[in-house]
């Protein structure tokens, strides 16, 4: 895998609460094209090629957490005492209501997407998992979901359950499991992603992931200046760098390389920048989602059930 490769599976997978991601469960390679600087007959080739050897696993749907009655999603970092105090976390993410997924890094410290009804509800989570396995906690920023244009009837939250974790399943068979016709089957999900309703996502094996390393720089730096540091990591570190998020005291910046020790320097750049008052990279592990069926499986259900 080479940059451009790696660009494009970083349009197809992340921002998982942000539903600014692709519209198209088959991917939009146009879209992405404009994003990374590529036709879009070599997007579809790239992309074909992760499908075939492994790295990406499978296409997941999303539905938008709003129509959850979920609208605020906090985003934490959480240092605990010791690896296997850390590992027990993780595995207690898994059966926690609103987590929305984990992010492991190298050593001791996890980040938790927490959805929530009210901005004190996410924090509350956060609050419980720090408290149970005596953490270090941390808030980086709460996010508001986006409200869709649609409100999904029954049919609707049917074709998100039956696409959750097969979003490339065929319209003809989408079609034959819901009694309903292929056009239906097409016009109902195109309704969905259009409105906002839904989203696709990539997940990936890690273990195909040899020679690409993903880590974030934790930036510390006036709220006045935050614009200007982005805009300098951006001109630093070019397509290598996918996302700066803005959070309490700094900024978050998402990167790429295909060595570790790219961190490390990284970071030291970083830190070079004027306005910049310190970085501290974090090396990540895995991304990991609750597994299925989770509290998300369980809130569609309810909603086909009239609750």
């Amino acid at each position: 895998m080479d940059a451009k490769d790696v660009r494009i599976f970083c349009e197809m997978a992340f921002g998982t609460t942000s539903f600014s991601a692709i519209q198209d469960r088959r991917v939009s390679p146009s879209d992405i094209g404009r994003k990374v600087g590529l036709d879009e007959k070599t997007v579809r080739l790239r992309v074909k090629k992760m499908e075939e050897n492994g790295f990406i696993k499978y296409y997941q749907v999303m539905p938008n957490l709003n129509l959850l009655g979920l609208p605020y999603v906090g985003f934490y970092r959480l240092e605990a005492l010791n690896l296997q105090t850390k590992y027990n976390v993780v595995k207690r993410t898994h059966e926690t209501p609103f987590v929305v997924e984990t992010i492991d890094y190298l050593g001791q410290t996890i980040s938790i997407a927490i959805a929530g009804s009210v901005p004190s509800g996410a924090q509350l989570v956060a609050d419980r998992l720090a408290s149970e396995f005596e953490l270090h906690r941390r808030e980086f920023h709460q996010r508001q979901v986006v409200v869709p244009s649609l409100r999904p009837d029954n049919l609707d939250w049917q074709v998100m359950k039956e696409l959750r974790y097969s979003a490339r399943r065929s319209s003809t068979d989408l079609a034959k499991a819901l009694s309903i016709t292929p056009r239906m089957a097409d016009y109902r999900i195109g309704r969905l992603l259009d409105s906002g309703a839904l989203l696709v996502r990539a997940t990936i094996d890690p273990r195909k992931q040899t020679g690409l390393v993903f880590y974030e720089l934790e930036v510390s730096t006036d709220l006045q200046h935050q614009t200007s540091v982005a805009e300098e990591l951006t001109t630093k570190f070019g397509e290598r760098l996918w996302s700066t998020v803005p959070s309490k005291g700094g900024l978050i910046a998402s990167l790429f390389g295909f060595s570790i020790g790219e961190a490390e320097d990284a970071a030291i750049d970083a830190a070079r920048i004027k306005w910049v008052d310190s970085c501290f990279p974090y090396l990540l592990k895995e991304t990991i989602e609750p597994r299925g069926p989770n509290w998300i499986d369980r809130m569609i259900d309810e909603r086909l059930a009239g609750r």
